[in-house]
């Protein structure tokens, strides 16, 4: 909801909590509160203590500028995504596939079904972890939940747990509830039809 952020406020050690790929990519696209306009990564140092937490970046690598720019980008297409899968309908994102193509992947053989892994070590990679993870949703089947609240004061990433897929609201008690007192009042005005 509107007036949180996604910096990690854990209870646990880092690194002791497995993250499934859809809380971990509903969790970096709300690292902003584009609402609020409260950014969760202003510098650099912010994004590598939250690639840390979530267990995408190990040993002393730093971010730099550069790094901060590219994990905004790659924010910003996975919102754009998120937001498209309301209609269910892919459109093409080619922003985000550019830099999905500029991110260090690979094939892994190395266990037992070939897997997207990331090259290397340091930011990039870790990055990369997170196009990992949107291969790991699709699999799963939970990509195509993570969609972005309907609310215009919100526009939260949320997991869609309803049973047919048709959520719009991050919180039915909150964000639903506002939309629907607004479109009653509408009616209302208008003389529209009353339930």
């Amino acid at each position: 909801m509107a007036g949180t952020t996604g910096t990690p406020q854990a209870t646990e050690p880092e690194g002791a909590r497995a993250w499934s790929a859809a809380e971990l990519l509903r969790d970096f696209a709300n690292t902003v509160d584009v609402v609020q306009n409260v950014e969760a990564l202003p510098e650099s140092s912010d994004l590598a203590q939250w690639l840390r937490h979530y267990g995408l970046l190990d040993g002393d690598h730093q971010a730099a500028e550069g790094d901060l720019t590219r994990a905004r980008a790659l924010r910003a297409g996975l919102r754009q995504a998120m937001a498209h899968h309301h209609d269910g309908v892919a459109a093409p994102l080619p922003d985000l596939d550019r830099l999905a193509a500029a991110l260090p992947l690979r094939v892994s053989f190395g266990g037992p079904r070939p897997a997207l892994a990331p090259l290397g070590d340091g930011v990039e990679a870790a990055l990369a972890r997170l196009l990992v993870a949107v291969t790991a949703a699709q699999a799963d089947g939970s990509w195509a939940r993570l969609k972005l609240c309907h609310a215009d004061e919100c526009r939260w990433a949320f997991y869609d747990t309803s049973k047919n897929r048709s959520r719009h609201w991050c919180s039915m008690g909150v964000c639903g509830n506002r939309q629907k007192t607004r479109a009653y009042r509408a009616r209302q005005r208008t003389g529209g039809p009353k339930e």
